[in-house]
């Protein structure tokens, strides 16, 4: 049976951090920022034990939710007031999403409308995306592209565990799915978008959005009303969860298989109740395979668009295919500025030490990979070199504006 969405047991985290060492004694800044879900751990994590300058709280919201609350600055959208000053998202911008922005923030900003200034959109880290699964008698999962893109499709074919796994009984595939706008989803649907299409006798179409029932709309076959008795376009066999808390706490029951990320304890790096696809593991090694082909905007014209920051997913031939980055969303510009003890210059220094490599420990402990050394060089020169135009904080381009 579809359950009751599954309300994830912290909605927001205030979590206490201690102040990055500067020069002269600055003062601890509030900075606020949430949204994506499938990094939640790992940005809490840092914020308690650092390095971290500023007090920060993050409300893990789902990607949508967090791009809308920094897009038009409401903090209520997490649970509380002011300013939104940074948030994460593993659902990229939107062209409309970036012109509506800049209509009202930016470049187009009325005097009646507050000058935000730019719009920054970086690559935070890659991830991938694991498939975990319970189902009794089955310890290992070794999945084709062909058997996951009907499992996703709901196709007769792979509708039932022993039909993608031998051994397996006949009890329907329960897939659990994320009920909210969520980045992981969006991940999840590039990957079903560029391969279904090629592997199956009859092409499945995925669409690529944050959104799961738009994702599987016009892959799945016209249900009947026993499949469907609520009648809301999902199989009734799957699950339906909210946030990535939820969607693990789903997969506490037997017979289901869900999308996830790597960050909940489910992935200890030998496969076990995590599928494998096409014999290769979600290792960091094969993400950094799949990945370091993408090469990031070189010029300036190209760095100037935010859109062209979040790397463009390719099928890979030789690795996980199920894999992005998750991002981060910022200003170029900030009211109080971006040196020390302000809440740009924490925000600032956040993407500073994930680009430098203070960071780093984080990344492994909680199963996601470091950016290439071509991203994190392009990031350097384009938002935290000084005098750079693009720079966070850029004293000459960000004069009288901010968020």
């Amino acid at each position: 049976m579809k359950s009751a969405n599954i309300k994830m047991s912290v909605i927001s985290a205030a979590v206490a951090a201690g102040l990055l060492a500067v020069a002269g004694a600055a003062s601890a800044q509030n900075v606020t920022s949430g949204g994506a879900t499938l990094p939640q751990l790992m940005y809490q994590d840092i914020f308690a034990h650092g390095p971290i300058n500023g007090t920060w709280t993050y409300a893990g919201t789902g990607s949508g939710t967090g791009l809308n609350a920094f897009l038009t600055n409401n903090a209520a959208l997490f649970g509380t007031s002011g300013t939104v000053h940074i948030v994460g998202s593993d659902s990229a911008l939107t062209a409309a999403q970036v012109s509506a922005y800049n209509a009202a923030y930016n470049n187009g900003a009325s005097s009646t409308t507050a000058n935000y200034g730019r719009l920054v959109q970086v690559p935070a880290f890659a991830t991938p995306v694991l498939l975990p699964f319970k189902e009794t008698g089955v310890n290992a999962l070794n999945l084709s592209t062909e058997q996951i893109c009907r499992i996703f499709s709901f196709d007769a074919a792979a509708r039932n565990w022993n039909q993608v796994s031998s051994g397996a009984t006949a009890s329907p595939i329960a897939v659990v799915y994320r009920i909210e706008t969520s980045g992981t989803t969006e991940l999840l649907s590039r990957f079903l978008n560029a391969a279904c299409g090629q592997y199956l006798p009859v092409g499945k179409s995925f669409t690529v959005s944050n959104n799961f029932k738009t994702v599987v709309a016009s892959a799945l076959p016209t249900l009947t009303a026993a499949q469907d008795a609520n009648a809301d376009g999902i199989p009734d066999a799957w699950v339906a969860a909210s946030g990535s808390a939820g969607v693990y706490g789903a997969l506490a029951q037997d017979h289901r298989l869900g999308f996830l990320t790597p960050d909940r304890d489910v992935y200890s790096g030998n496969g076990s109740n995590v599928a494998s696809i096409n014999g290769y593991t979600p290792s960091a090694a094969s993400i950094q395979t799949a990945i370091q082909s993408i090469t990031p905007p070189a010029t300036a014209l190209a760095r100037n668009n935010p859109l062209n920051w979040v790397p463009a997913y390719v099928l890979p031939t030789s690795a996980y295919p199920i894999y992005g980055t998750t991002n981060l969303v910022l200003g170029q510009c900030y009211a109080g500025g971006a040196s020390a003890g302000t809440a740009g210059g924490a925000a600032k220094s956040f993407l500073s030490n994930l680009n430098s490599g203070a960071y780093d420990a984080y990344l492994s402990a909680h199963n996601f990979v470091k950016l290439p050394a071509n991203w994190n060089t392009a990031i350097q020169q384009a938002f935290l070199t000084a005098g750079s135009a693009l720079e966070i904080g850029n004293t000459t381009v960000c004069s009288g504006i901010g968020r």
